[in-house]
């Protein structure tokens, strides 16, 4: 009975080091991040890497989406609505090329480090972008047609 006790007590051991061990290698790992981040605010170069990529991040996603959005339009079967989201399409990607050049100009011009000055971050134009990709979505679904219940799809020829 007494060694069936020592390997539970073993055991325990060993769960208790498993937990402490786990929660250790996490807070080291912050800990190296931590220190990690502090140290790359003392390259020069990675200042002007980081905001180009935060300066491309919303024009590049958003259009991306309208580009998807566009293939997936050439198929669609409504002429009207493959018009209008045609031109909503258009009309959304040169907006978003247009606020990339602009905003890279500002910022080799200016060198602003707070994004909220620049028009990519534009709440209006964001939130437009998000309801008009929603909007173009329903639009087209609601134009399609009537997809075959699948109870209609599998019901016997005899009936």
């Amino acid at each position: 009975m007494m060694q069936q006790f020592e390997r539970y007590f073993y055991l325990l051991g060993k769960i208790i080091l498993l937990i402490i061990s786990i929660f250790l290698i996490a807070f080291l790992l912050l800990l190296g991040l931590k220190f990690f981040m502090q140290g790359l605010d003392y390259i020069p170069w990675f200042t002007y890497a980081y905001m180009c990529v935060m300066l491309l991040i919303p024009p590049v996603f958003f259009s991306t989406v309208f580009y998807i959005f566009w293939k997936r339009t050439i198929n669609y079967p409504g002429k009207i609505i493959r018009i209008i989201s045609y031109a909503i399409f258009i009309f959304f990607i040169l907006g978003w090329s247009t606020i990339l050049v602009t905003d890279f100009v500002v910022f080799f011009k200016n060198n602003f480090g707070d994004i909220v000055k620049y028009n990519a971050y534009n709440l209006l134009y964001l939130s437009a972008s998000i309801f008009f990709i929603f909007i173009t979505g329903i639009i087209q679904a609601l134009g399609m047609p009537k997809e075959v219940d699948w109870m209609e799809k599998h019901k016997p020829i005899n009936e």
